[in-house]
């Protein structure tokens, strides 16, 4: 005989739309279900088994799973808030443009090192051999 599941009331699905809509004003925290745990007051099987018998009365009120599905779709993680999502798109663009950035300074060596290089060829040095002498003093032991 399969087990029967456990209905939660009335009351337990109120309080866990009410967190749902709490975190759709809330930029700052969290995208998920512990969180709605955390700011119902209820436990996790009391928030599961709300979500589950939501899915499975297709006439329920509350719309659990589609308040839930609305909230976390603009952002594609689940995981973040919108302000987190935010921080981490900036780390990204940074990352991009450092990379960028490393990009054109190699691009910018190779330049110089044309430029100078038409430079030596256009001016040769006076001797012979092209090389220019070091002077180094000798060091002087007292």
């Amino acid at each position: 005989m399969p087990a029967k599941r456990k209905r939660v009331s009335d009351d337990v699905m109120t309080r866990v739309s009410g967190a749902i809509e709490v975190l759709s004003t809330d930029r700052n925290a969290p995208r998920t279900k512990r969180q709605i745990e955390i700011l119902s007051g209820l436990g996790h099987d009391a928030v599961a088994r709300a979500f589950r018998q939501d899915a499975h009365e297709p006439d329920n009120p509350y719309r659990l799973n589609e308040k839930f599905n609305q909230l976390i779709a603009p952002l594609g993680t689940g995981r973040r808030s919108p302000a987190a999502e935010e921080k981490h798109q900036d780390k990204q663009r940074i990352a991009e443009l450092k990379q960028q950035v490393g990009e054109l300074n190699r691009q910018l060596d190779r330049y110089a090192m044309t430029l100078f290089a038409h430079y030596l060829a256009d001016n040769p040095s006076t001797e012979s051999d092209g090389a220019v002498p070091m002077r180094r003093q000798k060091r002087h032991r007292y």
